[in-house]
């Protein structure tokens, strides 16, 4: 078993990993932010996208407060529903989080080095008048 100094961290390590924390937490307010807007978008109500869930619409008012910090399993459903993709890319930090942690904003358009940029479309279903609940999944292709 380590001792209490096997475990204590450098000043240096500790600044790593306060400003991944930062870092990380930015990228969860900014994903939140991205679904919201495209709800809205999508001229979906909170009430629609929780009958599609199947959750109240206290719970999506709830998942989009500012201090809300839901599962990732039901940030997906709540992308599933309002016809959006959640992509994940881990990277390893190489002491990057530093000086993205001092960065005054977040820059959506901001990308590491060595990182493509995807260009993303938008998820349209043949079916725009149908019921959610009554599409399948062959109903949906990437939009032009």
């Amino acid at each position: 078993m380590p001792t209490t100094t096997e475990l204590s961290l450098s000043t240096s390590e500790v600044r790593l990993v306060r400003a991944r924390a930062k870092v990380l937490a930015r990228e969860d307010r900014a994903m939140k932010t991205e679904l919201i807007k495209l709800r809205r978008e999508a001229g979906l109500t909170q009430k629609q996208v929780a009958k599609i869930i199947g959750v109240s619409q206290q719970a999506i008012n709830k998942l989009e407060r500012y201090d809300s910090d839901p599962k990732l399993s039901t940030m997906r459903r709540y992308a599933n529903a309002i016809g959006a993709l959640v992509e994940h890319h881990v990277a390893p930090d190489v002491g990057q989080s530093i000086w993205l942690a001092a960065a005054p904003r977040w820059d959506a358009s901001f990308t590491l080095p060595n990182q493509s940029i995807r260009a993303t479309r938008p998820i349209v279903s043949p079916k725009a008048s149908g019921s959610w609940s009554d599409s399948k999944r062959t109903d949906f292709a990437l939009g032009a």
